[in-house]
This record gives C-alpha cells, structure tokens and sequence, in this order.
C-alpha cells in the first residue's frame, strides 16, 4: 500500500489516500470532496471507502460532495464519534465549528446537513477489511478519536492525537485532557520506532522521533 497527501481547507487538514494499483481507501476527506474525487478519477481508482479517525469537521465535511459523485460509498467511523454525522449530527457540528471559529459560518448550512450517516461503526482492536489497518482507540481530543496502524507497512494515521513534537488539543468540548496521553503511550509508543506517523494536520514523523515528544 502507497500514501498521497491532499491538504484540504482553512486548516491545512491532511487528507490520505491509502492505495494499491487498483482501489484506495480515503482517510479523513475535510474539505472538497468534489477535487478529491476528481483526483481519484484520474489515477483510474476505485474509492473503496471514506474512514474517519474522528468527526471534527475540518475531517470529514468533504463527504457530501464524495457521495455526489458515488452514494454507495460507506463511511466508517467510531461508534463514539457517530453522534456528529447525519443531518442532526450536521447540525450539532455546524454549532460546535461555529462557536470555535465564527467564520465557519460562511460554509453553507446545506453542506452540514447533507453529511450522512455512518454506514459502519468500527470498535477498538478491529481489523478493517480490504486495507488491513487495525483500529486504536485513543480518544482524549474526542471520545471515539483512533488512530488506524497497519503493519504490513508500518504505517499509522494518528489523526488529531499525536503529532510532529505535540499531541491533539484536549480543551474542546467532549475532550478528556487525562485520557489521551496515556492511550498515546500505552497504543501508539509501543509500536516500532520506524512507524510512520501521518498526523491529522502537519508534516509526517515516526514513533522513535516521537519518543521526544515534550506533550509525552
């Protein structure tokens, strides 16, 4: 399995695109899901599925425009971060984007109750079919925030809970500030030190440089 990187949004959020020759599996499309799909189409892939390491909007509000263009793509995410999805859930997010950052007000109310239902609820130790990458439960900066290792290749998408030279903020409502560091030490440092970690926003890094994480 190969890597891409789209950055997408105001806030540079990292979109991934896990693929082999033939099938890719999107990883936290933020913004612009009608670019994404354009970029999928011209590798000649086959979107597999969207799966999502948590449900903050700057992850996951380039949904609707994927499902435009393919309406049978399933969306993965974790039971504890469902609540966020489908058109309550929009609504409930727009409220919670809104009060953090107002100019999120711009982006159409249309958009946010467009985003769907989950049509998978992964759990903590499951494998996910077809790419391989095994969920970690991490939470802290939201209840259900993982991150998704797979060890063929020694790859981990950490979401918004570790990143390079600091951790996921835990100052939000839903976060839980004792929660994160350990699960990032006991799930995430445990793992081989030439992992490497494709954060939620910034550059990449690995486990053995992460081991100087002043956050840990």
């Amino acid at each position: 399995m190969e890597v891409e990187t789209l950055q997408l949004g105001p806030y540079q959020t990292n979109c991934y695109l896990l693929h082999n020759d033939s099938s890719v599996w999107i990883i936290d499309p933020g913004f612009d899901g009608a670019l994404i799909f354009r970029h999928i189409n011209s590798k000649g892939w086959k979107a597999e599925a969207v799966i999502l390491t948590h449900s903050h909007w700057d992850h996951i509000l380039g949904i609707p425009g994927l499902l435009a263009q393919d309406k049978n793509l399933p969306v993965y995410v974790h039971a504890l971060d469902a609540p966020y999805l489908g058109k309550e859930g929009g609504r409930r997010l727009r409220q919670l984007a809104i009060s953090l950052d107002p100019s999120q007000n711009e982006i159409p109310e249309s958009l946010w109750e467009s985003l769907p239902e989950p049509t998978h609820l992964f759990v903590d130790g499951e494998t996910i079919a077809g790419c391989g990458l095994h969920v970690l439960l991490i939470g802290g900066h939201t209840p259900g925030s993982v991150a998704l290792y797979r060890h063929e290749d020694n790859l981990l998408f950490s979401g918004d809970t570790l990143f390079a030279g600091s951790i996921g903020r835990t100052d939000l409502p839903d976060s839980d500030p004792h929660a994160i560091v350990p699960a990032i030490k006991t799930k995430l440092m445990t793992l081989p030190g030439n992992t490497t970690v494709y954060p939620g926003h910034g550059r990449p890094t690995t486990i053995l440089r992460e081991k100087g994480n002043p956050w840990l």
